[in-house]
């Protein structure tokens, strides 16, 4: 990844106006996206479609909060406010019909923005209800200190990273925590900037509304191996609706690099007995929902492949065309397994909801996927089992 240089280009345009006000509910600004092709951030006008204050950045997708303060306190089990935040401040000039953002922080907050409708537009193009999350608010530079070491009185705050955060039913959200930004230069891909990354974390949102609060023994009768299965499933396809959204299988890549459990959806992950060794053994503190979850994302992204395949010899069909087919197959299982019951969850529920969801030959294909992916349990996929 190379440098971004910001500095020249902001202070030009802070010489130009800071003072904004608008009630479009569809507007034009240009922002910083990542380019796969050169490996840059560049700057590109996109449209912006459902604000209805951009000096506030607020819309039906979400509602931008500054100066929040958190702390999330692993030993009382407890998560304690400092600062409930104030709404932001957007400062952008107009040019024509274009708002260009007159510092670093209104760029980033407008990216958060345009993302996060970005999700919500495609989960809603899969079949999920509009205004189904209601408006979730969106935390901007959060500072946020997690207390999990009784050693450290004082813990250092956070940075770098972007959640979603259900406390309740009634307060749940996206956090941005601040970035970390030395001379003018980003090393990365700011997480608000990578669509892959605020879909990931919508999708947990999607998730928490579709499956743990209809599991009527979620958090209550659920053992800890069944929960640990129901996390690294909710970790999957999060990482998997981002690659839908993206069309990119390492979305993450530019953000953050892993040096644990690879993130890529290209990967070829073979489910093994290790695999269930792992969440037995280990403790709800210790457990690493990626190991789990990245198979999942991988082998439905290899059935997604697959499935694109079968076009070769008929008519062209666009590669969004497959990746929403799989996403709106995902979304549709996930739902399915809210309404299983008792809490009781393993992977092989997934597959049984999400393979009777197509057509005889893509069936086919995705049981195939499972048998070299997926043997140990390939027998209790209930979509498989007539193929």
């Amino acid at each position: 990844m190379r440098p971004l240089h910001i500095l020249k280009y902001m202070l030009v345009l802070c010489l130009l106006g800071n003072v904004l006000s608008c009630e479009d509910s569809s507007v034009k600004v240009e922002m910083l996206a990542y380019d796969p092709i050169s490996d840059e951030m560049i700057y590109k006008v996109n449209t912006v479609e459902t604000l209805a204050d951009l000096g506030k950045l607020e819309g039906r997708a979400t509602r931008l909060r500054g100066g929040v303060s958190i702390i999330l306190d692993y030993l009382q089990e407890e998560v304690r406010w400092d600062r409930v935040g104030t709404p932001v401040a957007f400062s952008a000039v107009r040019i024509d019909d274009v708002y260009y953002p007159t510092d670093f922080d209104s760029l980033a907050m407008i990216s958060v923005y345009y993302n996060i409708e970005q999700a919500m537009l495609f989960f809603e193009s899969i079949g999920m209800p509009t205004g189904y999350l209601g408006r979730l608010d969106t935390y901007y530079r959060a500072d946020v200190i997690e207390k999990m070491d009784p050693y450290i009185p004082e813990p250092e705050e956070s940075v770098d990273n972007a959640f979603y955060l259900s406390i309740s039913e009634t307060d749940r959200g996206f956090y941005i925590l601040p970035f970390a930004v030395e001379e003018g230069l980003i090393n990365g891909v700011p997480l608000s900037m990578n669509p892959g990354v605020i879909a990931h974390e919508y999708s947990h949102a999607v998730f928490q509304e579709s499956v743990y609060d209809k599991l009527p023994g979620y958090g209550i009768y659920m053992n800890e191996v069944n929960y640990g299965y129901l996390w690294a499933l909710n970790e999957g396809i999060a990482d998997l609706f981002a690659v839908a959204l993206t069309g990119d299988p390492n979305f993450i890549n530019p953000s953050i690099s892993f040096r644990g459990v690879s993130r890529d959806a290209s990967d070829v992950i073979i489910y093994d007995s290790s695999f269930d060794r792992n969440i037995i053994n280990a403790s709800q503190e210790s457990f690493d929902p990626y190991q789990i979850g990245a198979f999942f994302s991988a082998a439905v992204y290899e059935m997604a492949r697959r499935i694109q395949g079968l076009a070769a010899d008929g008519p062209e069909i666009p590669k969004k065309g497959y990746r929403h087919l799989v996403a709106k197959a995902t979304y549709n299982a996930i739902h399915n397994l809210g309404k299983q019951g008792a809490g009781q969850f393993e992977p092989a529920d997934f597959f049984s909801y999400f393979v009777t969801q197509f057509e005889p030959g893509q069936a086919s294909i995705i049981c195939g996927v499972l048998i070299e992916r997926f043997s140990i349990y390939y027998s209790e996929v209930d979509g498989c089992s007539a193929i």
